[in-house]
């Protein structure tokens, strides 16, 4: 999930990555957790289980990303029969926002974004985007009906 604007913040938190990457692994949505992979080598990918969602949903991922000082960038991506829908969570400067700021769906686009206030600790962060996405399947399930 890749953003052109997304910048070289600096250096991995491999240590809190692998700490994230054991917590959602231990979630029932979550199917599996990649450490690392090979095609996006500086992130901790999860993918959820789609049983979770209506059928139309195909796969849904979780990418994150965190750096030594605090920034971060965090995407969730449901992919729709050709479709897709994502919204990223991001802490680093930036010449379009403040330093934490939300992309809103369904293109989590720089247009997209607006400032919020995000909680210093990564895992706390990591709460915020739980509860997020937790929200977002209740809106699924709603618009499937």
């Amino acid at each position: 999930m890749e953003n052109a604007d997304e910048p070289d913040v600096g250096v991995l938190d491999e240590a809190l990555l692998r700490v994230v990457a054991r917590r959602l692994g231990q979630l029932t949505i979550v199917e599996r957790v990649s450490v690392f992979p090979s095609a996006k080598p500086e992130s901790v990918v999860a993918q959820f289980a789609t049983e979770y969602y209506p059928q139309q949903v195909e796969t849904v991922t979780l990418e994150l990303r965190t750096y030594v000082g605090g920034d971060f960038s965090v995407s969730y991506r449901e992919e729709w029969g050709g479709g897709s829908w994502m919204s990223r969570w991001d802490r680093h400067d930036n010449p379009h926002n403040t330093r934490d700021h939300f992309h809103h769906p369904p293109d989590a686009g720089t247009e997209d974004a607006v400032d919020r206030a995000y909680p210093v600790d990564f895992l706390k962060m990591i709460e915020v985007v739980l509860q997020d996405i937790d929200d977002r399947i209740g809106e699924v399930w709603g618009d499937a009906r």
